[in-house]
């Protein structure tokens, strides 16, 4: 069972921060779009920040955290 749904707004969590091949999607956040048990990074996101705007992204469940909007 996944941890997020379809449609849910994530970003990254500090462990994710820490992994080099996150590069550029340390900022923003993500929609999650698919989700995958068997794949090995079984989130598919679509990412949003200044650089890399309505970008795919794949990642796995401990890489990421529910999105707070800020006030």
């Amino acid at each position: 069972m996944s941890k997020f749904k379809i449609g849910q707004l994530v970003t990254l969590s500090s462990a994710g921060m820490k992994n080099e091949h996150n590069c550029g999607y340390y900022t923003g956040f993500g929609i999650v779009i698919e989700y995958f048990s068997y794949r090995r990074f079984p989130y598919k996101m679509r990412w949003f920040n200044e650089g890399k705007t309505n970008r795919e992204f794949t990642a796995k469940e401990y890489e990421l955290k529910r999105y707070k909007a800020k006030k």
